[in-house]
């Protein structure tokens, strides 16, 4: 009798929360999407087309504006329909960029590649995960988030031996049907809200109050209506002047990312070192980054995320002061892989805090729209960096005072950063 209560009671906790799971499958559609970043076809454009650093750039930054547009409507459509569905529709769109670029005969087809490249599955991650975790929050962005720096330590030197024995067009067509098999099968695991499996947010039920504990069967799918804050709309959430600090924050961190990921890896080779050492430089940057994200999303969890934020923008900051003084001394190696890894650490760490920071203050009333408005401002971010790279050169013939700008304006995000209010959301 006695070792049959034991089992039952054994029986009440399945031995791992299914949102882990939601957590792990959104980590591999984040690692994937790094195997065609710009910096690594950046150099195999150029070579095969004969275009001038500023037109390539141009078409990325333009991409990237007219997705910026978009981006809020794509939030409230995540609002609306829910992040699996969205996910599907970015998935199928990083497919269909591969094969449009794999395609392309000129500057229509690699446009068409870089916007569609752009609905990428952060933004519904990022949702997705904010419904499923509330107290480990800042624990399950920061493990989704060491998708992409992960991606970048592996896939982008992966990417450039491939396109050395291959050519750029074929490694396009392999990335496309890599993603086709192994994401679409994935979106068969995720479910919108822990609700749709029987469960709570973290699962642990007596962290609500109200609520029936369900069956302790494992395979429970009855649906839980959970009584949730219904958070902040768009319109409240601009009066609140912690937003518009957010955004400022995110566009600069945009800016950094675009100019970092383009034009890294060309601007080994103008210091003299091959692609493969500037593929190297990428890699640095997504290794310190693992660690950057997985410290960061532990800290938010303990201290107040706008801190955490100020800390990353000014490692940042340092980043880009570095990249300055290795120019004056003619591309010191190890100076440069100093500032890869200091930026490595700042570089993804800024997209948990965020997402962190938008369900803390404003709820998931409209939290798709509302981070939809903040991608907007970092794509614009990427757009304008991502440009001021190629034209910056284009017209000194060095990176030196873009990267000097970016440092300060890295410092001038931090203050931001520092300045924002977290204030509870309201009804």
């Amino acid at each position: 009798m006695d070792s049959g209560k034991t089992n039952s009671s054994f029986s009440l906790k399945p031995r791992l929360f299914y949102g882990w799971y939601i957590v792990a499958a959104s980590w591999i559609m984040a690692f994937l999407i790094t195997g065609t970043s710009a910096g690594i076809f950046f150099k195999p454009l150029l070579d095969e087309f004969g275009w001038d650093r500023a037109t390539l750039s141009m078409v990325s930054a333009i991409a990237m504006l007219v997705f910026a547009g978009f981006s809020p409507f794509l939030g409230r459509l995540i609002d609306r329909f829910g992040p699996r569905a969205m996910l599907l529709v970015g998935s199928v769109a990083q497919i269909l960029s591969n094969v449009s670029n794999g395609l392309a005969s000129g500057l229509v087809g690699i446009y068409i590649g870089r916007f569609l490249y752009e609905l990428k599955p952060t933004h519904s991650t990022q949702v997705l995960i904010n419904h499923w975790f509330v107290k480990n929050r800042g624990k399950a962005l920061g493990i989704l988030s060491t998708g992409v720096p992960l991606g970048t330590l592996l896939l982008s030197p992966f990417s450039q031996y491939l396109i050395l024995v291959w050519g750029w067009r074929l490694t396009m067509f392999f990335w496309a049907g890599v993603t086709a098999v192994m994401v679409l099968p994935l979106l068969l695991l995720i479910r919108d809200k822990p609700e749709q499996k029987g469960l709570v947010p973290d699962g642990k039920y007596s962290d609500v109050q109200h609520l029936k504990k369900p069956s302790p069967s494992l395979h429970n799918t009855t649906p839980i209506k959970l009584p949730e804050h219904p958070g902040q709309s768009l319109a409240q959430a601009i009066k609140n002047r912690s937003l518009w600090l957010i955004s400022a924050t995110h566009l600069i961190c945009g800016i950094g990312c675009g100019l970092i990921g383009t034009h890294t890896v060309i601007f080994a080779t103008d210091l003299g070192y091959s692609a493969i050492i500037g593929a190297s430089f990428l890699s640095v940057q997504g290794g310190v980054s693992l660690f950057g994200v997985l410290v960061t999303g532990h800290m938010s969890d303990r201290m107040a995320r706008n801190l955490v934020l100020t800390m990353t923008h000014f490692i940042r900051s340092l980043s880009f002061v570095l990249l300055v003084v290795a120019i004056v001394f003619h591309g010191s190696l190890w100076v440069l892989y100093l500032a890869m890894a200091l930026f490595g650490f700042g570089w993804f760490t800024t997209s948990p805090l965020v997402g962190g920071l938008v369900a803390d203050l404003y709820g998931n009333l409209r939290m798709g729209t509302i981070l939809g408005v903040l991608l907007a401002c970092h794509i614009v971010g990427m757009s304008i960096g991502t440009y001021a790279g190629g034209i910056s050169y284009q017209l000194t013939h060095s990176y030196f005072s873009i990267f000097l700008i970016q440092s300060i304006l890295e410092f001038l995000a931090a203050v931001l950063a520092f300045s924002i209010i977290k204030k509870h959301h309201t009804s």
